[in-house]
């Protein structure tokens, strides 16, 4: 089966260990992959993940084009697929969809659209353009259930997101006395959200002042929550990153992760954490549902300072019962999230649409 892999620049940016990880197994169970990327971003932006997944071929291209042009981009991305056109099309990612819906019209095959966020929801493809969807695999249950509220169940398709389980979980909390090291992720979108645990964690620091906190901040609220994190005269405990999907590895080494946001989107770092056992405490978000407060997770209901204070001090107060907190979590993404299953299932999804057909397997249900 010949499949061309459809990714954005956004997507690229956040994902492209986990994608490059995701082609390589799919290259390995036999499935040819033609995978088309941004123009813009070249074989240097890329990085070292490229030559890692040299044996899929690449079509570079334009992910914006003005609407007379979608038309000629079709036709020359499908000239330059040397392995001939593809039986399925996977697009990932906003402009993705965009494209996908293009190419699958122009050459008559189906499309599959992974639907990685709540906010996607708003946006399918409707119309003529919807015509083209022939699967829209979705990463947790509660998105699964979204979908399946707004089109043909049988158009739909549960599959995790996947990552590579490490052998061992992190020691984390190992000596308090010297630092405590913590994550906070999110897009900077919701600057209530930020204020809420920035305020918390300024409480907390006032009686355990060796905390470094790594927050990470983009996005259009980034000068105002680091400002924020000023006026709570934090900035000796925080330190920014523009992207943390850039620092994954020094992230998965922190004792724990907060995530302020509830805008539905998983991303492979907080599974990444959750699998080394990383203790993690967020904002209720429906659609994550990896996150079981008590059990994989702990749930801040309300998000307000002094619950964020209040459940920051336990996990740090109790470092046995936060290992034991990381070690569920970890279990739960070792059982579930694995890359081997995802690739598995993804074959099972490809091979079903593009014989025509849309006969979702087995999902199983809710939280398990």
């Amino acid at each position: 089966m010949h499949v061309a892999l459809i990714v954005d620049e956004e997507r690229l940016a956040h994902e492209q260990a986990t994608l490059n990880r995701m082609c390589i197994g799919l290259i390995g169970d036999g499935i040819q992959i033609t995978r088309i990327v941004p123009e813009t971003l070249g074989t240097e932006a890329l990085g070292a993940g490229e030559k890692r997944v040299a044996l899929a071929s690449r079509v570079a291209t334009e992910m914006t084009v003005l609407p007379w042009m979608r038309r000629d981009r079709a036709h020359r991305i499908a000239d330059q697929m040397d392995k001939g056109p593809p039986d399925v099309i996977y697009a990932i990612g906003d402009r993705a969809w965009k494209l996908g819906v293009d190419l699958a019209r122009s050459i008559d095959r189906p499309l599959a659209l992974d639907v990685w966020s709540a906010a996607q929801l708003r946006r399918l493809p409707r119309g003529r353009a919807a015509a083209a969807v022939y699967g829209y695999i979705a990463p947790t249950q509660p998105i699964l259930d979204a979908l399946r509220r707004r089109i043909d169940e049988n158009l739909t398709y549960l599959v995790p997101m996947g990552i590579a389980i490490p052998p061992k979980p992190r020691a984390i909390l190992s000596d308090p006395d010297r630092s405590i090291s913590l994550a906070i992720l999110g897009g900077g979108r919701d600057v209530p959200a930020y204020r809420a645990l920035l305020a918390g964690l300024s409480r907390v620091v006032r009686t355990t002042s060796q905390i470094q906190a790594f927050l990470e901040l983009s996005g259009p609220n980034e000068h105002e929550i680091w400002r924020h994190a000023n006026r709570l005269e934090l900035l000796h405990n925080v330190s920014a990153l523009t992207d943390a999907a850039q620092h994954r590895n020094l992230l998965t080494y922190c004792d724990v992760v907060l995530l302020p946001e509830q805008y539905g989107e998983l991303r492979s770092l907080m599974l990444d954490a959750m699998a080394f056992g990383i203790p993690v405490l967020a904002n209720d978000d429906a659609f994550l549902d990896m996150l079981i407060d008590g059990d994989t997770a702990v749930v801040v209901d309300p998000a307000d300072a002094e619950t964020w204070a209040r459940k920051i001090s336990w996990v740090l107060g109790d470092p046995d019962e936060a290992r034991a907190l990381g070690r569920r979590g970890r279990d739960w993404v070792a059982g579930r999230h694995r890359s081997t299953d995802q690739i598995n299932r993804l074959i099972e999804v490809f091979h079903r649409i593009g014989r025509g057909g849309a006969i979702p397997f087995e999902t199983g249900g809710g939280k398990n």
